[in-house]
């Protein structure tokens, strides 16, 4: 079981650093399959967010086909889900750090084609 914990100074929004906390769990093992998550609310209470913030989360990684929801029993880790989290997983991961990578470099008045071509550079002497 992993443990959760958000990070309160984040820009991400809580319900997505679930979502993220739970993809990355099972692509490094940490979350089996068949593993049962904390209930919406035990999730809420440790975290001190809204329930409804975790009936996001939680919805979003369904629909993913990630997780089941049984009511009354609980939420479990969808059975053979690893490779195809590990995939989405890695583009997740790519997409946030072209984001936050892309939002730097305008900070600083570097356009995407310079930063294309700096990039190309770096591989060419790699």
């Amino acid at each position: 079981m992993i443990q959760f914990k958000l990070d309160k100074n984040s820009f991400v929004p809580f319900y997505r650093q679930i979502v993220d906390m739970v993809l990355s769990g099972i692509s490094a093992g940490t979350l089996l399959p068949g593993e049962r998550l904390p209930t919406i609310r035990d999730m809420a209470v440790k975290l001190e967010i809204n329930p409804n913030t975790v009936v996001k989360a939680y919805s979003q990684l369904q629909l993913l086909s990630v997780l089941d929801m049984q009511q009354g029993t609980g939420v479990f880790v969808r059975p053979n889900v690893v490779g195809s989290v590990a995939a989405e997983e890695k583009q997740k991961a790519a997409e946030i750090l072209c984001r936050d990578f892309v939002g730097r470099a305008q900070l600083q008045n570097i356009s995407i084609d310079d930063l294309i071509k700096y990039l190309n550079d770096m591989q060419k002497h790699a």
